[in-house]
């Protein structure tokens, strides 16, 4: 079959763009299987939908629904392919959250629930051979006024997968800027976190279970993207490669090859020992994201985060010490969280001697236990239209609270959030052990936009760095009193 896979534009001002791996690795499947696949971009290029469908004649297309603020552009897509009486699959981590709502709204023919590559496969096999679709696993789409579920799909084993065939896309177009490199790309090593965290919809979408790729397919992908021009990989792992065995092939065979690249992960407390942050330090690594989410021994357990909060510190230091920049991760904000909680967190936060400490205000996911919880309580229920969950709850432009489930007010977690930010514009050691890195990034991201979004993109980049900027600031600034109750300075 003929298969046409796209990836819908998002509002250019939220974001700079980043690799559709998910999109790529299942076109990269059908490729492997026989099937004829195009992937046509709307993030990074301008595409009529019309010339693209009737200059490729797709059999049936994809559409990939990461977010709910690229599902605004994918609605309109589904109606104008339907139109061409072609059927269309949404799949990603909107689709996957809220199915019901995305097929009561956008009228897909079918959603795809979860990882995507062994279940397109099938439901284009089972379309080709006029089969039943309700026999393939993995799938939600509309029977009359009712919401089918066919059986879940166990998660595949990622290294038995094919290659990436890279060449459906140019990767040269989501060059970004980070830390230590300016033409950073992602790229995954494995997917799925083992942990049980209340507050991620983890659990959903890769059923709590992490699988490696190949450690020598990995390498090929580095290979290519590194002669097309990168100098920098984030790997998008939920947790990069917590098979020590794996891990360490990986990195001998980046130190083997020497190249002129850095990279950086996300990791978990208790994964890695001082070993391996050595070799992974030789292996070109310049950051680790930690999630540590909390500085207190009994909210790790109420979130189920099950990590040793005692060895933070010696973590942090043995990667600061080696030249790692550390991102130490927290969330503010969880349910009938005090005052002094909060004062808990930060105090631990800084104790850890990370070169950054990230601050996020909590926000409930879909179908994450925490929200499940709330919903069930009746504290919180999420809007039932894809635009209020795009623009009132998914989109992060003026960093409101979704919704506050603590014992503190609004604006103490509001300024305690954007104080961290300002700590990160104007510390050394946030971009490159350079003051106000993180300014001079944002100053870059917003000439890329230029030549990447056009001039629409640069006055949406522009306003929106410039109002992100004078919001840290005021916020950082002008509530001296909830700064000193928090013993901020």
């Amino acid at each position: 079959m003929k298969v046409m896979f796209i990836n819908p534009k998002l509002p250019v001002f939220m974001r700079m763009p980043s690799l559709p791996l998910g999109l790529v690795s299942i076109a990269s499947y059908l490729k492997h299987y026989g099937h004829e696949v195009k992937i046509v971009e709307r993030l990074v290029e301008e595409n009529d939908i019309d010339v693209c469908i009737n200059e490729y004649k797709p059999d049936i297309v994809g559409i990939t629904a990461m977010s709910f603020l690229g599902s605004m552009d994918a609605m309109q897509i589904t109606k104008n392919i339907q139109a061409a009486n072609i059927p269309v699959v949404w799949g990603g981590q909107a689709a996957t959250a809220m199915p019901e709502l995305i097929l009561k709204e956008a009228h897909p023919d079918y959603i795809i629930l979860g990882e995507g590559e062994v279940t397109w496969l099938e439901l284009v096999n089972t379309i080709e051979a006029g089969g039943d679709v309700s026999e393939v696993a993995g799938l939600a789409y509309s029977d009359g006024e009712k919401v089918v579920f066919t059986p879940q799909r166990p998660v595949a084993d990622i290294s038995l997968f094919p290659d990436i065939d890279w060449e459906l896309i140019d990767v040269t177009k989501y060059f970004s800027s980070f830390f230590n490199c300016d033409k950073m790309l992602y790229l995954h090593a494995s997917k799925g976190c083992p942990a049980q965290c209340t507050f991620c919809s983890n659990q959903q979408f890769h059923q709590g279970k992490n699988r490696c790729r190949d450690v020598d397919q990995i390498i090929r992908d580095i290979d290519y993207l590194y002669e097309h021009g990168t100098n920098g990989i984030y790997f998008s792992d939920e947790l990069w490669m917590p098979n020590r065995t794996l891990r360490t092939q990986l990195c001998n065979m980046l130190i083997e090859r020497n190249y002129d690249l850095v990279w950086g992960c996300q990791m978990r407390l208790g994964v890695l020992n001082e070993n391996d942050v050595e070799l992974m330090y030789k292996a070109g690594c310049r950051w680790i994201l930690f999630g540590i989410e909390s500085g207190n021994p009994e909210r790790i357990k109420t979130i189920k985060k099950n990590i040793d909060l005692s060895i933070a510190k010696e973590t942090v230091q043995w990667c600061e010490q080696k030249g790692i920049t550390v991102q130490a991760s927290f969330i503010i904000g969880y349910p009938d969280e005090t005052e002094e909680e909060i004062r808990t967190t930060l105090e631990f936060g800084e104790s850890l001697g990370a070169s950054l400490v990230v601050i996020n205000i909590l926000k409930p996911l879909p179908n994450s236990e925490l929200y499940n919880d709330i919903r069930k309580k009746g504290i919180f229920e999420f809007p039932e239209s894809i635009e209020k969950m795009a623009y009132d709850i998914e989109q992060t432009v003026f960093d409101s609270t979704t919704v506050n489930l603590t014992k503190v007010p609004d604006l103490d977690l509001k300024v305690i959030h954007y104080f961290y930010q300002w700590k990160a514009f104007s510390g050394r050691g946030s971009v490159n052990n350079d003051s106000y890195g993180i300014v001079k990034k944002m100053a870059r991201d917003t000439v890329d936009r230029i030549f990447k979004h056009g001039i629409r993109g640069f006055f949406y980049g522009t306003f929106v760095s410039v109002k992100q900027f004078v919001s840290v600031f005021y916020y950082s600034h002008a509530y001296k009193k909830i700064l000193k109750k928090y013993g901020l300075k």
